[in-house]
């Protein structure tokens, strides 16, 4: 035995083991256990097994251990890592043919080693968010949101937007293509700013269509304030030419929740869809004309008005009482139990964190999360808690530093938390495209369907009638803010004065 002050150091080395190896292991799926207590050179080894594969990790006391040590537990195990940091190596862990690490290390070990067994996801990480922060506080952060897209309908103060952008984006603008930018953009945001604050007044069937109309209005100035987007107005009212690239697909047994809605090859939607950097290769060129059609058309490009409000996360109380199915998105959030824990040393960044994706409703299904096309890996569920299922994901973020900017988060001002929405069409995953799309079909059944309209208005679908309107005063408050980042270029923060985030 090796007396009292052996027995006190390796007590003081298991307390370590279980905390930064087996628990760790253990979370992140691993069947770890300590399988070696060598007192005679104070140290631990840790056997963990994961989907057939098993790694062996020896904790050492102290670093000042006879070299002697260092090369049996060379020949032993994977890793060997050290209870603090390394004490003169080149005198005591020489002629290995593996790293001796401090303990602090073996979190990035443990990510390279998940990764061995679920590479990094390769799918598209989402535009990085500006830098730029502007802060707008009022007591009507709306009112003051339509003030800084009002300003741009100014064409000196439109045309001078595309140039600092340009600046920014060390984008070379042709000659003559900032004022022809600026005219449009300046015309545009008055048409969308006319369709916006006209909808405050008007009947629920004018305020849709006006609401419609708004957003696409909206949506051309984002191209037009891009550098890299139409030299003007004129090219985009080119893609419209061909339609909004969306159509509708109703028969009188699909009623309101089951109306089809469908993308195009052609016209509008297309072009932005490709614009935002999605694969457009396999939209098709005309729409079904029969239910057997539909089935027949490729994956994503066909959904309903329900997989439309499903998205919506601020609806997320009226969507389960009105349908009673599966909602289409899902909280991300910090895994401070998976990932690593805070400490104050400098600390090797792996370039991976662990989320929980939360999903309130209990009904969101894995392979739905799997397929969305976010960058995550080691997607598993855990055991379900009160606030709802809940599931783990890695995200691989190399060239970022915080895994939210590789995810398309959206921001809400009705939600404290951001959610990640599955796309309903497509791969389209951005809030206000699915906005627009939901606007589009109900344009189409104010004015084209008012027999199914009128059962919605007062018969015998009227249970549909709260959500439309709730939906339509969600993208009154969230579109104008979320268009002025994306023509801005910068990220909004619009709150009351004493917000939190103000």
């Amino acid at each position: 035995m090796g007396g009292t002050g052996v027995e006190q150091r390796m007590a003081i080395l298991r307390g370590s083991v279980d905390q930064q190896i087996v628990k760790p292991f253990r979370t992140h799926g691993w069947t770890a256990e300590i399988t070696g207590v060598v007192e005679a050179g104070e140290y631990m080894v840790v056997t963990a097994t994961k989907l057939g594969k098993t790694k062996k990790v020896a904790l050492l006391y102290s670093s000042a251990t006879d070299n002697r040590v260092y090369k049996a537990l060379d020949s032993e195990v994977d890793r060997t890592f050290t209870n603090g940091e390394l004490y003169k190596p080149e005198s005591f862990a020489y002629g290995l043919t593996k790293p001796v690490t401090p303990i602090d290390e073996f979190y990035s070990t443990l990510i390279g080693w998940n990764k061995e067994l679920f590479p990094a996801n390769t799918r598209r990480a989402a535009k990085s968010r500006p830098s730029t922060v502007r802060r707008i506080k009022a007591e009507n952060p709306l009112i003051s949101v339509w003030a800084r897209l009002d300003q741009f309908a100014s064409t000196h103060l439109a045309e001078k937007l595309i140039l600092r952008r340009a600046s920014e984006q060390n984008v070379q603008l042709i000659p003559g293509a900032a004022g022809s930018k600026g005219e449009g953009l300046a015309f545009t945001l008055r048409s969308a700013s006319d369709y916006f604050k006209s909808a405050q007044n008007e009947s629920l069937n004018r305020k849709i269509i006006s609401l419609y109309y708004g957003t696409l209005a909206l949506s051309f100035a984002e191209i037009l304030a891009s550098p890299s987007g139409p030299v003007d107005l004129d090219e985009i009212e080119g893609y419209t030419k061909q339609g909004h690239g969306l159509y509708t697909f109703s028969t009188q047994v699909r009623g309101f929740s089951e109306m089809g809605v469908g993308v195009l090859a052609t016209g509008f939607l297309p072009r932005w869809a490709a614009f935002l950097g999605h694969d457009i290769s396999h939209y098709p060129k005309s729409k079904p004309k029969a239910d057997d059609a539909v089935e027949k058309l490729p994956r994503g490009v066909f959904c309903t008005v329900r997989d439309l409000f499903a998205t919506l996360p601020e609806l997320a109380d009226l969507f389960s009482e009105v349908f009673e199915s599966e909602p289409s998105w899902i909280m991300p959030s910090y895994d401070m139990e998976a990932s690593r824990l805070p400490s104050f040393k400098p600390q090797q960044q792996s370039g991976s964190s662990y989320i929980k994706l939360i999903d309130r409703s209990g009904k969101v299904r894995q392979e739905r999360i799997e397929g969305a096309g976010w960058p995550l890996a080691e997607l598993s569920r855990l055991p379900d808690q009160p606030e709802g299922q809940i599931f783990r994901a890695r995200v691989d973020h190399p060239d970022a530093t915080y895994w939210h900017e590789v995810l398309p988060i959206h921001q809400s001002s009705f939600e404290n938390s951001g959610a990640l929405i599955l796309p309903a069409l497509a791969d389209l995953n951005e809030y206000r495209v699915t906005a627009l799309c939901l606007l589009y079909a109900l344009s189409i059944m104010v004015r084209y369907m008012p027999s199914t309209w009128r059962r919605v208005e007062g018969g015998d679908l009227d249970q549909y009638l709260t959500i439309v309107k709730t939906a339509l005063s969600v993208f009154e408050r969230s579109l104008p803010q979320l268009y002025l980042e994306t023509i801005t270029g910068e990220h909004i923060v619009a709150v009351q004065p004493g917000s939190l985030l103000g």
